[in-house]
């Protein structure tokens, strides 16, 4: 609302007025109601309307092996070993198991974004370089 009085003061003046309106919408006939009344104010365009030279996308799969750390976590994962994920630590300082799905993702992308995996890391090879820990723990990198 702030906008649209900002905008156009003499139609959206009064917030109790708007809010009375289209503070709680439980139909499409006030959905479609509030989307004409602002449509002036929208712009929505597709960027083939505006731009005739962008090429389409390319999308290129550069497929890579997971490496030795990947593996071990993304196994532990979807076989939910919960030794394996939480030895030397407690239970909450190790990987969560309630949205399998993203864990594996997050094992793909990169083993130190799983809860606890970069401390293990360090603990066990405290004289190794930062950046080159990271590049070594991902196939991608």
């Amino acid at each position: 609302w702030t906008l649209l009085n900002f905008v156009e003061p003499d139609t959206f003046d009064s917030l109790s007025d708007f809010l009375d309106d289209y503070g709680d919408i439980k139909s499409k006939e006030k959905v479609d109601e509030l989307h004409e009344s602002i449509r002036p104010f929208i712009l929505r365009r597709l960027k083939e309307d505006v731009e005739k030279s962008v090429p389409p996308k390319e999308e290129t799969l550069i497929e890579v092996e997971l490496t030795v750390l990947q593996k071990q976590y993304y196994r532990a994962l979807y076989e939910k070993n919960l030794k394996f994920l939480h030895k030397n630590k407690k239970a909450i300082d190790g990987p969560s198991l309630n949205n399998l799905a993203m864990q594996l993702r997050k094992c793909c992308n990169h083993p130190f974004l799983l809860t606890g995996v970069e401390q293990e890391v360090r603990q066990q090879n405290p004289s190794a370089d930062v950046t080159q820990s990271l590049v070594n723990a991902s196939g991608k990198l």
